[in-house]
């Protein structure tokens, strides 16, 4: 059997050059243990997110018209079992997103806070950690 690296889809919010930032970072620190694509909000394929193991969201406010499509998709699909992180701008961005990917069934794992992004190794293990 083959070991395959987890497919990681990492998708920020559009207009955020600091979620951007953040992105490219965590992108960087997965690229050895990961298969990872980064994506902005508005320029993710239906068929990039079917094929990820895990997600990674990089949001200011799950409110913004950025986000409406994504949250759209997610709330039709069954992604039960795959794992989601969030980093966020500040507590609480990205209660919205996660509520409408309820339906999904998406494991959901704690925030990182954006200010502290450096620190991730912890978080991106256990995002990609066993399935």
């Amino acid at each position: 059997m083959k070991n395959e690296k987890t497919k990681v889809l990492i998708i920020f919010e559009d207009g955020h050059e600091s979620l951007e930032t953040i992105a490219k970072h965590l992108k960087t620190s997965l690229a050895e243990a990961a298969a990872v694509k980064m994506r902005s909000a508005s320029e993710v394929a239906v068929a990039e997110i079917l094929a990820a193991d895990a997600y990674v969201f990089g949001v200011g406010d799950s409110s913004t018209p950025a986000w409406s499509e994504i949250k759209r998709l997610f709330t039709g699909m069954n992604l039960a079992s795959r794992k989601a992180g969030f980093f966020v701008t500040k507590k609480g961005a990205a209660d919205g997103l996660k509520a409408s990917f309820a339906p999904a069934e998406l494991a959901i794992g704690q925030d990182l806070p954006a200010d502290t992004a450096n620190g991730t190794s912890a978080w991106v293990q256990a995002l990609i950690g066993a399935r």
